[in-house]
């Protein structure tokens, strides 16, 4: 397993790479709502990337959801991921996250057409030979932990598991039985600690999620994983990176 950090959207890039330098990788989002793709320096974060000898994981925007009613509005997300994942491909990204979302308007046409939408996607990512890991929303939009597992075996596509979001939404009992069921669809992970129903990013081990069960699910786990935690503070970041690398050793 390959360790790497999650960089906020806020701050210069190329400088708020260095909190990453002892990781494996850094992922960090691109687009509207994060870092447009046309303030972001690519040479300087390409520098950046081989002087920390980094690999990439791009994480793709949230504020488009993936799915709503209207045919046009899906093919225009659909367009602009594409336009993104070039970028991406272009500073060597080996993956890309996606938010499993709906606009939640018409709820039950939108969650029937989030199988194509997550079907294209994959599509236009193995174009540019990027893996799509399809994440976990749980509460915030998003389609019901058990019912993804359904969609992604489905379709046959591979799962970033947000911990944090798991555990929100169904607690620390289902989201066990969620991984023992679909576990082996998970090629990326988020990890985060948090309160139950709340959304946090603290540090590994300080709040309410037992990782020791969520290891037990996944021993084999060869996959990558992001500490997704909301701090520059490089020593939460190294504990809760010893505390990952302890619990799957």
């Amino acid at each position: 397993m390959r360790i790497g950090v999650s960089l906020g959207p806020e701050g210069e890039l190329t400088e708020k790479l260095e909190i990453a330098k002892d990781a494996d990788f850094v992922e960090f989002g691109i687009g509207e709502g994060e870092r447009p793709i046309e303030e972001i320096d690519k040479d300087a974060v390409k520098e950046k990337l081989e002087e920390y000898d980094l690999d990439f994981v791009a994480h793709l925007p949230f504020r488009q959801v993936l799915a709503t009613s209207v045919p046009e509005l899906n093919e225009a997300v659909l367009e602009y991921h594409d336009r993104l994942l070039d970028f991406a491909e272009d500073l060597g990204a080996e993956k890309a996250v996606v938010h499993t979302d709906i606009r939640g308007k018409e709820e039950d046409k939108e969650e029937e057409l989030i199988p194509e939408q997550i079907r294209k996607l994959n599509e236009i990512g193995k174009e540019h030979d990027i893996e799509i890991v399809f994440e976990n929303l749980g509460h915030w939009r998003g389609i019901e932990l058990e019912e993804l597992g359904e969609i992604l075996e489905e379709q046959d596509v591979s799962m970033c598991f947000d911990t944090g979001h798991a555990f929100s939404e169904v607690g620390q009992e289902e989201m066990e039985e969620f991984l023992e069921e679909y576990g082996y669809l998970i090629s990326h992970l988020h990890l985060q600690d948090t309160r139950e129903g709340r959304d946090m990013h603290l540090p590994i081990g300080s709040s309410e999620i037992e990782f020791e069960p969520i290891v037990e699910q996944l021993p084999d786990f060869n996959g990558t994983a992001t500490m997704e935690i909301w701090t520059e503070d490089k020593d939460y970041i190294q504990l809760s990176k010893q505390k990952v690398e302890d619990f799957w050793s």
